[in-house]
């Protein structure tokens, strides 16, 4: 009797344990449940959407490819960049179309495809490329101030030396050798090992060399 006392005991204290948690436990399998399918419906979701860009990126460097500047490939980049802004894709698709445009001289169409990519790109890299791709087009334009106004700032490290060797570049074709060296100094400190730092370095020297020869013709 005490046997069947205490199995009957311990079977209704789990029956009055599931009275009272059942329901929250089923509710937070369910929760459980439900998070995971989420995130696998999430990451079904994210994957789809990347091939949808890649799909419209191919689209668009075949029409690049062609030759093909306007609508088509126009409409192409800016589906990239209403439908797939937070995609790699964008940005990639819109740094491509900007240099087709440079080459047929379309500098003003060039521009605005950059500037979408420095204020609007997912990706930090991509908006530092394009911004140094920017400045170097203003540059070409005779907008010098422009281009340097851009240069200035904050940067991340990878990308010090490349602002600093287009600066140099812009001072020392305005005649500012001072300038120039102090811009190409901080290009070559911030060299990456690996890169090669001669073109740097000539740069370097030819400023310090015509502006050695510039004082001895003053003295």
């Amino acid at each position: 009797m005490a046997d069947s006392y205490n199995e009957d005991d311990e079977l209704q204290k789990l029956k009055d344990w599931w009275r009272q948690n059942g329901l929250a436990l089923v509710l937070g399998v369910g929760a459980g449940l439900g998070a995971i399918l989420a995130w696998q419906g999430w990451d079904a979701y994210v994957d789809n959407r990347a091939r949808e860009a890649a799909s419209q990126y191919a689209e668009l460097r075949g029409l690049l490819a062609e030759g093909e500047l306007g609508d088509p490939a126009r409409a192409a980049v800016q589906s990239l960049r209403e439908d797939y802004a937070a995609t790699p894709y964008a940005a990639q698709g819109a740094l491509m179309y900007a240099q087709r445009l440079v080459e047929a001289e379309r500098y003003d169409d060039a521009l605005a495809q950059l500037t979408w990519v420095v204020d609007y790109a997912d990706q930090t890299a991509f908006r530092h490329i394009a911004r140094v791709r920017r400045a170097r087009l203003l540059w070409a334009q005779d907008k010098a101030e422009e281009a340097l106004a851009l240069l200035e700032g904050d940067r991340p490290d990878a990308f010090v030396s490349l602002y600093g060797e287009l600066a140099g570049d812009i001072h020392a074709a305005a005649g500012d050798r001072e300038a120039a060296r102090d811009a190409y100094r901080r290009a070559l400190a911030h060299l990456p090992e690996d890169a090669d730092a001669a073109p740097l370095q000539r740069k370097l020297d030819a400023v310090a060399v015509e502006e050695s020869a510039t004082d001895e013709e003053a003295a």
